[in-house]
């Protein structure tokens, strides 16, 4: 992937996460660095729309799905866990993030239905 020209290359399974704040993107890398970029999400959504293992849960993230350490669905929608940070997954995305990780899980071979969880708990403080 090119942020801002090419001097920036990207592998993409180096990506564990883009987030958006305010008008650029910042990158999070595998290694721990972040990368910030003047490109919109959504222009990078479209750059990364083949790739099946890329996915937006909620308006200000692209996940890579190879990274997700839990997830959990509740009546919400739900959130995802990728290195400590714990990322919603927005109620009208949850039903398209469902259905395109159990294809990831299935592509790469993984058990589709211990890695899916329904939030069974709450805090009450």
């Amino acid at each position: 992937m090119s942020v801002d020209g090419e001097h920036n290359m990207i592998q993409l399974g180096d990506i564990l996460y883009l987030k958006s704040v305010k008008n650029y993107i910042i990158l999070k890398l595998k290694d721990g660095r972040e990368i910030l970029s003047s490109k919109t999400l959504q222009i990078l959504e479209e750059e990364l729309l083949e790739i099946s293992n890329f996915i937006r849960p909620h308006r200000s993230y692209i996940i890579n799905l190879e990274y997700v350490d839990d997830l959990y669905f509740n009546y919400g929608g739900g959130e995802v866990l990728i290195h400590d940070l714990k990322i919603l997954i927005s109620r009208r995305k949850a039903v398209d993030f469902r259905r395109s990780y159990r294809r990831f899980l299935c592509n790469t071979g993984q058990n589709v239905s211990s890695m899916i969880k329904l939030k069974t708990t709450i805090r009450v403080s």
